[in-house]
């Protein structure tokens, strides 16, 4: 939720205020204009981070090295969990 309404990430974990995006060609080409898809996203994630929240993007070609992309999602896990545990301090 944030001052636009509620929005819908492609994983996320609440507890750490972390979203997982899967950035992939179909959404910002053949959906809806470029242009439209890019600020309605960029206006989503810039009202989520005001709250606090924290971006994890992921592409097609981080799946072909998986053990590569876990531990890049561990390091985000982690940074989210250490600012999360800064603000409840």
């Amino acid at each position: 939720m944030s001052r636009f309404g509620r929005h819908r990430g492609d994983f996320g974990w609440r507890e750490l205020r972390l979203i997982a995006e899967f950035d992939g060609r179909t959404k910002y080409f053949d959906c809806k204009p470029t242009d439209q898809a890019i600020f309605e996203e960029r206006r989503r994630e810039k009202a989520l981070m005001e709250d606090d929240w924290t971006f994890f993007r992921i592409e097609w070609d981080d799946l072909s090295a998986p053990a590569v992309l876990k531990s890049r999602l561990i390091v985000a896990m982690d940074k989210a969990a250490a600012w999360v545990r800064l603000r409840a301090s």
